[in-house]
């Protein structure tokens, strides 16, 4: 089972990318709490996260930072609506989506990312 963790402070998108990332074999669980994500991401473990770059309490480069510290391998992709997003996930080497997220770029996004990951692991 790949496991999918969203996080961003907007409950409401957290939860439309989530819904929209549900797939057969893929368990997707959605955070507005970076501290929770990072906790859930520690305690369970995940293939893939997928955060917002600007949150009000932890900005989503220090969620980065601390999920690349407990687990590099992980795969992660940056969402934003600010003007300087995708430059700042190329700086971090990251897979950018733009905000408003269109929701098929994220998908195609996501399952070449767990593709990439799955044949990783074999």
């Amino acid at each position: 089972m790949q496991t999918v963790l969203v996080v961003d402070d907007d409950p409401e998108a957290a939860d439309v990318m989530a819904q929209a990332l549900s797939a057969p074999g893929r368990r997707v669980r959605a955070f507005s709490d970076p501290l929770r994500a990072l906790a859930a991401l520690t305690a369970d473990g995940a293939d893939l996260l997928i955060a917002d770059l600007s949150m009000p309490w932890i900005g989503g480069r220090d969620v980065v930072a601390s999920a690349r510290l407990r687990r590099p391998e992980l795969e992660i992709i940056l969402v934003s609506g600010l003007a300087d997003g995708m430059a700042i996930a190329a700086r971090e080497g990251l897979e950018f989506v733009a905000k408003p997220v269109d929701l098929e770029r994220l998908r195609r996004v996501v399952a070449a990312k767990l593709a990439l990951r799955a044949g990783a692991e074999v």
